[in-house]
């Protein structure tokens, strides 16, 4: 009879241990990576220095541009003097490439365009970033993403996405 009782005893032990050790493998709380969508108010500051940004862009463009060129013409006389055989297929392909520059170019020019005809007061994404967040048991994982709404440089609205 001493044996069962010892036996009981050691499983109900064993039973509290494996619990107590069970029970510390469950959290509370955990601190996660939350969305955060930035949405920019249009203001004539916003279009100024949107354009602004897009002008210093395009002149970089221009800048890549002309040396583009210059290295082209270096390279296409080189291969000329020398009597290449594969001038015109070297040429067809700097054209090609200068030719994606100037598509490029041509879409910052119009970006400019579409930036000074956006309505003022209209919201548009200004891009997105990361928070951290602790979550909770019982919380609503939904919660998790953040809209923040920018006029200037001053956060005007936080607001839970959906």
């Amino acid at each position: 009879m001493k044996k069962e009782a010892t036996a009981s005893f050691f499983t109900i032990r064993h039973f509290r241990q494996k619990y107590e050790k069970r029970e510390e493998l469950f959290m509370e709380s955990i601190k996660i990576l939350g969305k955060v969508t930035l949405k920019q108010v249009v203001d004539d500051e916003y279009k100024q220095k949107a354009s602004k940004e897009l002008q210093n862009a395009i002149a970089k463009v221009d800048d890549e541009l002309a040396n583009f060129d210059k290295n082209m013409n270096k390279t296409i006389t080189e291969l000329t003097l020398k009597a290449h055989p594969q001038v015109e297929q070297v040429r067809r392909q700097f054209n090609a490439e200068r030719e994606k520059i100037a598509v490029y170019k041509d879409q910052l020019t119009s970006s400019i365009k579409a930036i000074l005809d956006l309505e003022d007061g209209s919201r548009v994404d200004a891009g997105e970033a990361n928070f951290i967040q602790e979550l909770k048991v019982g919380d609503d994982f939904g919660s998790t993403n953040v809209e923040v709404v920018i006029r200037g440089d001053k956060v005007i609205e936080i607001n839970h996405a959906e």
